[in-house]
């Protein structure tokens, strides 16, 4: 299992690991619209570099803060 919190420094990385996956877990902030946004591009990436009967999920997450 790979984590790279969407970062640019891992996308090199990331489209490599796609050719293997079996599945794709996609997860997004629901409090951060930005964050929403870039699932469009991390779907595209998906379609270029991952198999096409690749499991997909997206996650909207969100963790509310104890106070």
């Amino acid at each position: 299992m790979w984590d790279t919190a969407g970062q640019e420094k891992f996308r090199t990385l990331t489209t490599s690991n796609f050719r293997g996956a079996h599945g794709i877990i996609i997860v997004y902030d629901v409090t951060n619209r930005d964050s929403f946004e870039e699932v469009r591009q991390w779907m595209q990436e998906i379609e270029t570099f991952a198999s096409q009967n690749v499991c997909r999920v997206l996650l909207g997450n969100k963790c509310d803060q104890m106070s």
